[in-house]
C-alpha cells in the first residue's frame, strides 16, 4: 500500500523549515501534487500568479507541459516573495550555487525535515507528499477526473488507486454509519 502523511504529520513537516525556499519546496510538492523532478525543473516564469497556476514544462508523458493550480492565497503570497526581483528563466528553487536543484537534493531535504519532526522512515520521501496530496484532495471532495488531470496521470485507473488508500477514513465512515444488523 502506498504511504501518505496523516494531517498532524503533514502539518509538522510543513512547519519544520525556517527558510522560505525549503518551506515552499515542501508546500508546493504537497499543494500541487507535482513530482519532485517537475519541481526541480521549475523556472520563475513558470509561475503565473494572476492565473494562479504553475506550468510544468517538463511534465512526464506531457510534451506540451501541464498546468496545476495554486490552490490557496498563502502559497501564492509565498511564491510571490520567492520570485521577487528574479528573472523569468532563473530556477524557482535555486541551489546554494544558484543553479537548479537536483532531485537528490530535494530528497535529502524532505528526508531531513521528516526525520526532524519524527515521521516514520518509510514516509521520508518527496513522493509521499504527492500521495498525501491525492488522498487529501479526494477526502476534500475533489473528483477523480480533476485529480487525474492535476497529477498528470494518463489513465484514470492509476488515479483510482488513491480511492483505496484511506482505510482509516473508510473505517471511520463505517463506524459512523453502521450497516443494519442481519
Amino acid at each position: 500500500m502506498r504511504k501518505y502523511l496523516k494531517e498532524n504529520e503533514l502539518k509538522a513537516l510543513l512547519e519544520a523549515p525556517e527558510n522560505l525556499r525549503d518551506h515552499l519546496i515542501l508546500r508546493v510538492l504537497y499543494v500541487t501534487g507535482m513530482r519532485v523532478g517537475e519541481l526541480c525543473a521549475l523556472r520563475v516564469g513558470d509561475v503565473d500568479l494572476d492565473e494562479e497556476a504553475i506550468t510544468i514544462q517538463r511534465a512526464k508523458r506531457h510534451k506540451e507541459g501541464r498546468m496545476v493550480p495554486i490552490p490557496d492565497r498563502s502559497t501564492k503570497m509565498l511564491l510571490n516573495q520567492q520570485m521577487l526581483g528574479r528573472g523569468k528563466k532563473e530556477p524557482l528553487f535555486p541551489s546554494q550555487k544558484g543553479g537548479f536543484l537536483s532531485t537528490r537534493q530535494v530528497e535529502r531535504l524532505v528526508y531531513r525535515y521528516a526525520k526532524e519532526v519524527g515521521i516514520d522512515e518509510d514516509k521520508r520521501h518527496p513522493h509521499v507528499l504527492r500521495h498525501t496530496h491525492a488522498v487529501m484532495a479526494l477526502r476534500s471532495g475533489i473528483d477523480l477526473r480533476t485529480l487525474q488531470l492535476n497529477l498528470g496521470h494518463s489513465s484514470i485507473n492509476t488515479t483510482a488507486i488513491y480511492l483505496t488508500m484511506d482505510i482509516e477514513e473508510r473505517s471511520r465512515q463505517y463506524r459512523e454509519h453502521a450497516l443494519p444488523a442481519l
